[in-house]
């Protein structure tokens, strides 16, 4: 009876210890694979996909009119996307234009009359030539009283009015000739000034920089847009690579060309594969709003991060890498293999 009940008391105590055994293995191989996977691997799910982004703006301040696209359309480069209220420019084009007009017609006149002046001077100057030589003939003859002095008078002074219309005739030429220059200086200014407008008419045209997936509006038809405000944010989704934040002490364990696997949240059970080929030259807190000062007397130490850019390369899955739909932003798990 006493042998049976101890036979009972052992079965029961092993029966307690089996539990016990298990989960002891189960930590053992956890913390081994825990323990291999950490040596193996630099890990962190500081990480996210990140692509180019161009944020289309103005270069002149403005009421959109029309905006083509909207959030999630894909664009092409040289597509048009927004559309400027141009009539004040378009007035004041038209001033421009009527300026130049004018001032070719009053080049176009002043012209016509330095031709007419120029023809004119030339009578002007065999008639001086004329009047000059029966004044000298005139001063001979009086000398040899052969004329009177009444006679001679007249003479000189028809020699006189010959030289005063001549002088006059060139002083003419010479205003003719500084009001074609001045047409000509407004004809350029006049020029200027529509090339002006012109690029001003260009601007009011906003066209898409690069292939993309309108990612962001940040403006509507109406209003008015300030140069250099961004109106749509364009995302190149078919340039992207995962963004790492790895801390500084495992740096050194890391170099280009590194192997890498991770794991997208919006994928779950599929792996990705890639390769460091960019390492960042500063810490990311470097460029942060508020960059970190420690020169006050509280100093506390913080681990800071450096960015690395991994690609995507391939999958583990026979659905090709492209059929993804990966976008900028998704969260990210890695493993960057040491070597």
């Amino acid at each position: 009876m006493e042998q049976t009940e101890q036979q009972t008391v052992k079965k029961t105590n092993w029966k307690v210890f089996i539990p016990l055994a298990i989960v002891t293995i189960a930590v053992l191989v956890g913390a081994f694979m825990w323990y291999e996977d950490y040596i193996k691997y630099v890990s962190t799910d500081d990480a996210h996909i990140e692509g180019n982004k161009v944020s289309v703006s103005t270069k002149i301040l403005g009421r959109i009119i029309q905006l083509y696209v909207d959030e999630g359309d894909t664009v092409k480069q040289g597509q048009l996307l927004v559309e400027l209220d141009s009539s004040d420019i378009l007035a004041e084009k038209e001033h421009s234009i009527s300026l130049k007009e004018q001032a070719i017609a009053m080049k176009s006149q002043s012209v016509a009359k330095l031709n007419y002046d120029e023809e004119n001077i030339k009578v002007l100057k065999i008639n001086l030539a004329k009047a000059q030589d029966d004044y000298n003939r005139a001063e001979e003859q009086f000398k040899g009283q052969v004329i009177t002095q009444e006679q001679h008078d007249h003479i000189k002074k028809a020699y006189e009015a010959a030289q005063a219309q001549y002088d006059a005739a060139l002083k003419q030429i010479d205003v003719t000739k500084t009001q074609i220059e001045s047409a000509s200086k407004t004809i350029d200014v006049a020029q200027k000034q529509i090339d002006m407008v012109n690029a001003k008419l260009s601007n009011t045209k906003i066209f898409a920089p690069m292939n993309g997936i309108i990612a962001k509006r940040w403006l509507l038809p109406g209003d008015v847009v300030q140069p250099g405000q961004s109106i749509v944010t364009i995302s190149n989704e078919d340039s992207l690579w995962v963004i790492v934040y790895i801390e500084e002490t495992k740096l050194s364990n890391l170099h280009l060309n590194q192997k890498a696997m991770f794991n997208i949240d919006a994928f779950p059970g599929v792996t990705f594969y890639g390769h460091i080929y960019q390492i960042g030259s500063n810490t990311a807190s470097e460029f942060s709003l508020i960059p970190p000062n420690n020169a006050s007397g509280n100093f506390t130490k913080i681990t800071q991060r450096v960015p690395l850019k991994v690609s995507i390369d391939n999958t583990n899955s026979k659905k090709p890498l492209k059929d993804y739909k990966i976008l900028s932003g998704m969260s990210v798990e890695i493993k960057i293999e040491k070597e």
